[in-house]
């Protein structure tokens, strides 16, 4: 059984997933400010679409189709990574890349918090070891790299390359760990199981967290390739 977080690990999630949200769309905003573009105009849709897409997620996760069925969580995992790296890829990913270096290296910074926090959860048994520094995920360092390489950003183009490319790597074998000790046949034996996909509001930590982290570096590295060229 499924056993849930306290109330105050849970507000912090749920803090870092405003924070991600708002820096993304914040993002936007800035963007097209620098392009000579009305704000409105560009971050409306983008505001609006981004609201549509959790609450969709959140109703399906809620309406309980997942549970179950192992196609359909690897379905549903998979094509909500899938929209992140849509997004990257798209013209939102360009024009998230037109911001200062900086800002695009400190927006990993979150990765921090939130491991905390899931070490917090390990701790209360909400999911298992393997998800935290005391088992096999090691994104906390990605945080730590993020916020340390973030102002000497200017000063050199090999910083922001480094924290791309420690945050790049930890995130893949963050979507590798989360495969594995999810339920899922071919997974790991562990226990609890990561069920935070089968839950609401913990599944944000897909769309938001793992989705905003893959935009994020889709973004720096669409800008560091355009200052290498």
């Amino acid at each position: 059984m499924f056993q849930s977080a306290s109330l105050p690990s849970l507000l912090v999630f749920l803090a870092i997933c405003v924070g991600v949200v708002s820096a993304f769309i914040v993002g936007v905003w800035a963007s097209a400010r620098r392009d000579s573009v009305r704000p409105l105009q560009r971050t409306l849709p983008v505001a609006v679409g981004t609201v549509i897409w959790l609450a969709s997620i959140l109703l399906i996760v809620r309406s309980g189709w997942l549970q179950g069925d192992e196609r359909r969580l690897l379905l549903f995992g998979g094509a909500m990574n899938e929209v992140s790296l849509g997004v990257g890829l798209l013209p939102i990913g360009r024009w998230l890349s037109g911001l200062p270096l900086p800002a695009l290296v400190a927006f990993q910074g979150f990765r921090l918090p939130l491991e905390l926090v899931l070490h917090s959860w390990v701790l209360q048994g909400v999911i298992p070891a393997t998800m935290t520094w005391s088992g096999r995920n090691w994104d906390i360092i990605s945080g730590v790299v993020a916020l340390v390489a973030a102002p000497f950003c200017r000063r050199s183009i090999v910083w922001p390359w480094i924290a791309n490319a420690v945050g790049l790597v930890l995130v893949a074998n963050v979507a590798r760990i989360a495969i594995l000790s999810s339920p899922v046949s071919f997974g790991w034996p562990v226990a609890p199981k990561l069920e935070l996909i089968y839950h609401v509001p913990y599944a944000l930590i897909i769309p938001v967290c793992i989705g905003g982290a893959l935009i994020g570096h889709i973004a720096l590295t669409r800008a560091l390739l355009r200052r290498e060229t």
